[in-house]
C-alpha cells in the first residue's frame, strides 16, 4: 500500500518554511508505515504560486521542507495551477492561471506518483482533509482515507 499525502500535515498553508508545523502524531504515523514497508508520496496543490505570492522554487523549498519533517517521502509532485488566478502578474502572462491535470481534484499528480512508484491503485491509498482530496482519490481509482480518521491513536 502507499500513502499519498495531501495538506493534512499543516495547520494552514504556509508561504515559508518555518511556517510549517507538524500536526501531533502525524510524525510517528508516517515513521510506522514506513517500518511496516509502506512507502510515502506526496500530492500537493500549490495555488500560491498561480496567485504570484510565492514562486515555484520557494513552493518545492516548501515540499522539500515538509518531506525533511515527516522523515522523508519515496515521492512527490506539486501542483502550481489554479485557474482562478489572475491571468497577468505584473505585467506578464501568468503561466500558472489556469486548470491542469495535476491539480487536484484532478488525478494526475496521484497517477505520475503511482507510475513513478510502480504500483497499482488497489495498492495505494491517499489520505486527506478536503472533498478535493476525495474527488482527486475517486479519479485516480484509489481508497480515500479522511486524514482525521487516519491519524487517530488510541490514547
Amino acid at each position: 500500500m502507499q500513502y499519498i499525502r495531501s495538506r493534512f500535515v499543516l495547520h494552514r498553508p504556509p508561504l515559508e518554511c518555518e511556517e510549517q508545523v507538524l500536526l501531533p502524531g502525524r510524525f510517528e504515523k508516517l515513521a510506522e508505515l514506513r517500518a511496516n514497508g509502506h512507502r510515502i508520496g506526496i500530492a500537493t496543490n500549490q495555488s500560491a504560486v498561480a496567485h504570484g505570492a510565492i514562486a515555484l522554487e520557494e513552493a518545492e523549498a516548501l515540499v522539500l521542507n515538509c518531506i525533511a519533517k515527516i522523515g522523508g517521502a519515496s515521492a512527490w509532485r506539486l501542483s502550481p495551477y489554479d485557474p482562478r488566478a489572475k491571468k497577468q502578474l505584473d505585467g506578464k502572462p501568468n503561466p500558472f492561471a489556469r486548470d491542469d491535470e495535476t491539480r487536484k481534484p484532478r488525478p494526475g499528480m496521484v497517477l505520475q506518483l503511482m507510475q513513478e512508484l510502480n504500483v497499482s491503485p488497489a495498492d495505494t491509498f491517499m489520505v486527506g482533509d478536503r472533498k478535493m482530496d476525495k474527488k482527486c482519490a475517486q479519479a485516480a481509482g484509489v481508497t480515500f482515507l479522511d486524514e482525521k480518521e487516519f491519524f487517530k491513536f488510541n490514547k
